[in-house]
């Protein structure tokens, strides 16, 4: 996809004009900003996404070139634009954000090479197509790779019941605070558990700027955030979920793990855009040894 970020003094509230400026138009998506930052921390990466064949999915590809994603299983649909997002940031940095979807807003079930997964030691995937994930978590026994997933809030609008057989075939799940909240409830910590005793071996709640809380079967610790110039939070998430994946595979402790990601998604609020402000391992370490 591609993000129009537009600097405004506030958001608009209904029926109300506000006055905007064209900040540019960035990559992203959520898939495709995880596999950039990963890419850019070191990884290895390749994604399994669809665009369409106009200016946008010139641009979206493009820049996963940039990154050295591998693009061998991405779909190029004939005569469909690729879906973007209008993205409105105010002085905060935080931003309200419209998905405008297309045919292109995901991949077909048809487009899913179980042959590319198998050769992952991480399937990461997204809370935007529940049919999808279906497919994916039913025929996923053969895959020797780690499930994880990135669980929205508008995934959560369907309730723990829609998600459930999927969320207890995943290693790892990546969900946000209020995420979480609409799936259970507003006790992060009994919601965090329960999670975890669905079947995942690792929940990791992120909490914005307040940091991220982890939880297994055996522990539950929180990572404080970084007080930090705040542009942008667009990606900030997938940039923690790339960063912690990364660090496990590289056999970094969960805790060290969380850290690392939990910096790098400090550092890349710091630039407007998903991706403009991704940081490499020694940023990361060097911020770390700042702080």
């Amino acid at each position: 996809r591609v993000d129009l970020a537009i600097a405004v003094d506030r958001i608009a509230t209904h029926d109300e004009k506000v006055r905007g400026r064209l900040e540019g138009k960035f990559p992203g998506g959520i898939i495709a900003n995880f596999c950039c930052a990963a890419a850019r921390f070191g990884a290895r990466t390749g994604i399994i996404t669809a665009v369409g064949d106009d200016e946008f999915g010139e641009l979206s590809i493009g820049d996963l070139k940039k990154f050295g994603v591998d693009l061998s299983c991405t779909v190029v649909k004939s005569g469909v634009e690729t879906y973007f997002c209008v993205i409105y940031l105010d002085d905060s940095g935080e931003k309200a954000l419209t998905i405008v979807e297309t045919d292109a807003l995901m991949p077909a079930v048809q487009d899913i090479s179980f042959d590319y997964l198998k050769r992952a030691r991480f399937i990461h995937m997204n809370s935007l197509d529940l049919d999808l994930a279906r497919f994916i978590v039913s025929n996923s026994s053969d895959l020797p790779g780690q499930l994880s997933i990135d669980v929205e809030p508008t995934a959560a609008g369907g309730g723990l019941e829609d998600w459930s057989q999927i969320l207890e075939k995943m290693d790892i799940v990546f969900i946000n605070e209020q995420a979480i909240r609409q799936f259970l409830s507003d006790d992060l910590f009994s919601s965090g558990r329960e999670l975890v005793r669905l079947g995942p071996e690792i929940v990791a709640v992120t909490c914005g700027a307040q940091g991220v809380h982890v939880f297994t079967r055996e522990e539950s610790f929180r990572v404080a955030g970084h007080s930090v110039p705040v542009k942008d939070t667009t990606g900030a998430g997938d940039c923690f979920n790339a960063i912690f994946l990364s660090c496990l595979s590289r056999g970094f402790d969960l805790r060290r793990a969380t850290e690392y990601a939990n910096a790098a998604a400090a550092i890349s609020v710091g630039s407007v855009g998903a991706r403009s402000g991704l940081p490499t391992e020694q940023q990361v370490s060097a911020f770390l040894a700042r702080v």
